[in-house]
């Protein structure tokens, strides 16, 4: 509750939305608005109208449309004259969500002021990128921990967004904060990760909590089955009944190799006998941690294209990869992951329309 007072006596910058421009910004989006994505953009307008800094947490299960709220958030604080920024745990969820809010946005805010930021972005675009931001020329900003850097400077950031904010730390998010200088920006944190009540209140009793619990119509439900080792073969068999209709799947395993202490599967291992002895026919992609990014960049984007039927991976697709022509994910040694990342997993599959 401290911190809750601390936060709201800041100093912040009122964003108001005209509800003719609002309205109009919606009727354009590619598809209506579910009633809890409604309720939710309905809150977030009347904190950015306050003077007092929004800091709101906006929790919902994976494909339950939070991109599109915060992407309504982001149009309004640029249309209010206004930076908005937001900031993704990896490369591969910042690119998605890059390409997806430069679609969102274009009614509202040009493409070319609309830039991605991360790691390795070439040194030219990032000192270009950079003199936009500080110059006001960039309206939104999409990126990685880059934006924590100390050249990046906002001429007016007013809404900052974090996603997948349990990745983040409370320095990193007061750092993101910090960029707004002597006016506190308003922020937005968004989680697909489903969080008890009591444990909301604990761990964010210093946010206002909005909550989407509606999924959008046409959104597949998933159904979750637990297989023995020994039945790992119907598992297999299905895999290839899917990729014959066209679709792709996930196998995701512990680890990236085979280690002498630990009893699991590893997924360099799996990709070259599962390529050999089970899916000879089939293009298997590998996709691990210990890639280079713009070979992660290549597999993904390779996979998403569907040159790829099945992604062999680690726990690296975690969050935010979007292939909406996934229909399977199989998860070997699934005791070795924890709750929220199987939570997390499950949303790779059933999101197409």
């Amino acid at each position: 509750l401290r911190q809750r007072q601390q936060w709201r006596s800041a100093a912040g910058r009122p964003l108001a939305a005209d509800d003719a421009w609002l309205a109009g910004f919606l009727a354009g989006l590619p598809y209506p608005l579910t009633g809890a994505q409604q309720r939710a953009v309905a809150d977030i307008c009347a904190d950015l109208a306050q003077a007092a800094p929004m800091n709101r947490l906006l929790q919902g299960d994976v494909g339950s449309g939070k991109t599109v709220v915060a992407a309504t958030a982001m149009a309004l604080a640029a249309q209010a004259g206004a930076q908005a920024a937001l900031m993704a745990p990896t490369s591969i969820l910042a690119e998605q969500h890059f390409r997806t809010l430069t679609r969102l946005l274009a009614p509202a805010v040009p493409p070319e002021a609309v830039r991605l930021l991360q790691g390795a972005t070439p040194a030219a675009e990032k000192d270009e990128i950079y003199a936009g931001l500080a110059a006001g020329a960039v309206k939104v900003v999409v990126g990685t921990h880059a934006l924590l850097e100390a050249p990046v400077t906002f001429a007016a950031l007013g809404l900052a967004v974090v996603d997948e904010q349990h990745r983040f730390g409370v320095a990193q998010r007061a750092a993101l904060r910090a960029k707004g200088g002597a006016t506190a920006p308003h922020l937005l944190v968004m989680t697909a990760t489903p969080i008890p009540r009591t444990l909301a209140l604990t761990l964010y009793g210093d946010l206002d909590l909005t909550v989407l619990d509606e999924m959008p119509p046409g959104r597949q439900p998933i159904t979750t089955y637990v297989l023995h080792a020994n039945e790992r073969e119907r598992a297999y068999h299905f895999i290839r009944r899917e990729v014959l209709k066209g679709r792709q799947a996930f196998l995701i395993f512990p680890l990236v190799e085979e280690s002498e202490k630990i009893d699991a599967k590893a997924a360099v291992d799996e990709h070259a006998r599962l390529q050999r002895e089970i899916f000879p026919d089939l293009s298997l992609g590998l996709l691990h941690g210990r890639m280079k990014p713009d070979e992660k960049d290549e597999v993904m984007a390779r996979f998403r294209n569907g040159e790829h039927h099945l992604l062999v991976s680690t726990s690296v697709v975690e969050v935010g990869v979007d292939v909406p022509n996934a229909t399977v994910i199989l998860i070997d040694g699934a005791n070795r992951f924890g709750l929220a990342q199987l939570h997390q997993f499950r949303g790779r599959v059933g999101r197409a329309d």
